[in-house]
């Protein structure tokens, strides 16, 4: 793996981090918005083996670490690939 590639797949997993904060600073307080209101997929649902804080810190977690270290693996593989060396 060359340098280019690198510095490619570099750039991929920087567009992807920024991604992921979008979405914490956009999409997560919409998503607990809707958790909070009961709406989840457009539907009314109940939760009966969590609590809502429950549900909302694991929402938090999942969007903050998880997400992001995917969001980034996933752009640095989309780097290496669009400048061909996969």
């Amino acid at each position: 793996m060359d340098q280019a590639a690198l510095i490619a797949g570099s750039l991929g997993a920087f567009v992807g981090l920024a991604i992921a904060l979008v979405a914490n600073l956009v999409v997560l307080p919409a998503v607990l918005k809707a958790q909070e209101d009961g709406f989840i997929m457009g539907r009314k649902t109940v939760l009966s083996s969590m609590t809502p804080d429950t549900v909302a810190r694991i929402t938090r977690f999942m969007y903050r670490v998880p997400m992001p270290l995917l969001f980034a693996f996933v752009g640095f593989l989309a780097g290496l690939k669009a400048f061909g060396e996969y």
